[in-house]
């Protein structure tokens, strides 16, 4: 007896082949819905803050703002307001296990340097004297205490003798920095009269992971990371001294200490009756 394939199958297997194309294709849709989301969000957010609105975060304020100027130039930054961080993919600036600037990089790091020597006298110290007038909002005076410019790579190890993933996270940083800085912020100190900018390296130390394992190309990156003081001064700082000075306030009167009496040679806790002493 012979069993022909039953068409049934086939248009079972049609139909669940058609429900999971259908399920990813929604998957996806609902992605790019969410992303379209974020950058709305990071859009109106940036623009709340240039037109003067409050902003409760000041360390997120200022990154948002840099971040955009960065992005302006033509880089194309990741922003992260609430670690205080602006990421520089290292492919986009380097070749592979090079520490070189391209040619385009170059360009495009040196406009961005154009967009921080007017952004970041609003938030550094040495430069309060010719702080711009269209400065963004900045109830807390916050000022930068330290940008430090750090190199990180993927895990995948240097096959050049003793120079390392070190060696090249720190060497990227540093040609990253030699740029940004070039001319009038390399002389940008802060309240300590110390240099703002700062270059380290990671190696492979902070890699990026997506879904448990590692992005070796989102790995390799330059980031800017921002590191903010708050001036005692400023709002946050009266109400620091004003929750501390009531904490330290006595609110009602201390019950007396127990008490020796030599006479009985007893002691007398607060309102009790004496206590004989054996």
């Amino acid at each position: 007896m012979i069993f022909l394939p039953s068409s049934h199958n086939k248009q079972s297997e049609k139909v669940e082949e058609a429900g999971y194309l259908a399920s990813a294709s929604d998957l996806m849709i609902g992605l790019l819905f969410v992303f379209i989301i974020m950058v709305v969000m990071l859009s109106q957010r940036v623009d709340s803050i240039q037109r003067g609105e409050s902003v409760n975060d000041p360390l997120a304020s200022a990154v948002l703002i840099i971040g955009q100027k960065f992005k302006e130039a033509g880089l194309n930054v990741v922003i992260d307001p609430q670690s205080g961080v602006i990421g520089l993919p290292a492919d986009a600036l380097f070749g592979f296990n090079s520490a070189v600037l391209n040619d385009n990089s170059t360009q495009t790091l040196k406009k961005a340097r154009e967009s921080l020597i007017k952004i970041l006298p609003c938030y550094v110290h040495s430069e309060r004297a010719a702080r711009p007038l269209d400065c963004p909002p900045n109830d807390e005076e916050a000022e930068i205490e330290t940008i430090f410019i750090e190199g990180h790579t993927d895990s995948k190890p240097l096959q050049q003798g003793n120079y390392t993933n070190w060696h090249l996270g720190l060497d990227r940083a540093r040609a990253v920095y030699e740029v940004l800085t070039e001319g009038k912020p390399q002389s940008y100190q802060n309240e300590r009269k110390l240099d703002v900018f700062g270059i380290s390296s990671y190696a492979d130390k902070r890699v990026v992971k997506s879904f448990g394992l590692e992005d070796a190309e989102k790995s390799r990156r330059v980031e800017l990371r921002f590191i903010l003081a708050f001036k005692p001064d400023s709002k946050k700082g009266k109400a620091a001294r004003e929750a501390l000075d009531a904490a330290s306030t006595p609110t009602a009167p201390t019950m007396p200490a127990a008490t020796l009496t030599p006479s009985s040679n007893a002691i007398q806790a607060p309102n009790s009756k004496p206590i004989l002493s054996k």
